[in-house]
């Protein structure tokens, strides 16, 4: 059984400690201190954990309870890090009203966290027999560079993994993935009354905006998944030329594609490349250079795999019905887990405001997720 209790307190801890990323906010604690209180935690129960950087003063926590031998391994994970707090009041009060807890992370994703650590008491302190190990990994950096989860995927194989991001108490079987591109349009400095001289990078890079606007507009009807919907793609980021009165040398975009499972870096690329060559056609002094930027894949498991139809049975006895299937639109660690060979899912609480802010948790249903993962365990590592 799920300690009520001990989950609510675990989880107002959690939203307490000040765990912002430092490489999304400079100067942000990042995730020592929370990685310690989880650490402490473990040991505090007798279940054998460990601390190990995956980055320069980026702690992971690993904790494993081992099985009796021949089952199957699981791996459960969560992010200790959050976003930025700019914009929020008492992001860390962790206070409790009409049973939502409210701060920054309580959603994305220390519940995730306190379930996690009820899961581990709920086995120390019954010792249910298991063949199979449950390995417990709290990972740095996923809102950011995601060094905590690579690191975890270079140390260690389990045969499946279940990552608690919110879900809602639905079942998560796919997500998008991203994609980012740097482009340079080249164009030639001149003095802005010598017009025969100097060419417009800004206007040159106009010409292939065009294009991408018309590439994104029916990239959604064209590209689509029955689970994480439509891909898309857009321009964050733009920057060119040095001053009033000279003709831009250079103008930069960046692009963020969002993709589908089962499309790659190098179609991303390609399509990329067929839009520059679409301009030059139209444009022979066009000039542009093409760079990658970072690849995160899509990921997809079949709903036919043993720890899916393992967490659908656990939910439906915690739920009393068959939980939804959902994927997302964003991407996870779920990737890398799932690129290194451990088929991986998603399944976390109920909440609101995710990156807003106003973040918050149902508590009820982190004690929820505690248990399906609990019941989870018992049947997938048997």
């Amino acid at each position: 059984m799920i300690d009520k209790a001990f989950t609510i307190n675990t989880l107002q801890k959690l939203v307490q400690i000040n765990s912002v990323n430092p490489g999304l906010v400079e100067g942000a604690p990042g995730e020592g201190e929370i990685a310690r209180f989880i650490h402490e935690q473990l040991i505090q129960m007798g279940v054998d954990s460990r601390i190990t950087d995956a980055a320069p003063g980026r702690p992971n926590v690993t904790a494993i309870i081992k099985g009796n031998g021949g089952g199957k391994s699981l791996m459960i994970n969560a992010h200790t890090d959050t976003v930025g707090v700019e914009g929020m009041d008492d992001p860390f009060s962790a206070r409790i009203e009409n049973e939502k807890l409210y701060g920054r992370g309580s959603y994305d994703m220390k519940s995730g966290i306190a379930a996690m650590l009820a899961v581990a008491k709920s086995f120390a302190d019954s010792k249910p027999d298991i063949s199979g190990d449950l390995v417990l990994t709290f990972v740095a950096d996923e809102e950011h560079e995601s060094v905590g989860a690579a690191a975890i995927a270079d140390e260690i194989r389990t045969d499946s993994a279940i990552v608690t991001e919110p879900t809602d108490l639905r079942l998560c079987l796919a997500h998008r993935g991203f994609s980012i591109h740097k482009i340079t349009v080249h164009g030639k400095t001149a003095h802005g009354g010598n017009h025969m001289l100097g060419v417009d990078a800004n206007v040159k890079m106009g010409l292939l905006l065009n294009e991408i606007a018309e590439f994104a507009k029916h990239l959604p009807v064209q590209n689509r998944h029955p689970l994480c919907g439509e891909g898309s793609m857009h321009v964050p980021l733009i920057e060119g030329g040095r001053s009033l009165f000279i003709y831009s040398h250079k103008c930069t975009i960046h692009t963020e594609r969002r993709t589908l499972p089962g499309e790659t870096q190098k179609a991303v690329e390609t399509d990329l490349r067929n839009l520059i060559a679409n301009v030059k056609k139209k444009d022979p002094e066009f000039r542009a250079d093409l760079e990658d930027v970072l690849w995160r894949s899509p990921y997809e498991i079949s709903p036919d795999k043993d720890i899916v139809k393992a967490a659908t049975s656990a939910a439906e006895s915690v739920l009393g019905k068959v939980p939804e299937t959902i994927g997302h639109t964003w991407w996870e660690d779920s990737a890398i887990f799932g690129e290194a060979g451990m088929e991986t899912m998603i399944l976390g609480a109920k909440g609101g405001g995710i990156h807003e802010d106003i973040e918050w948790v149902e508590i009820g249903s982190v004690i929820e997720l505690a248990e399906i993962l609990y019941r989870t365990t018992l049947d997938y590592c048997s």
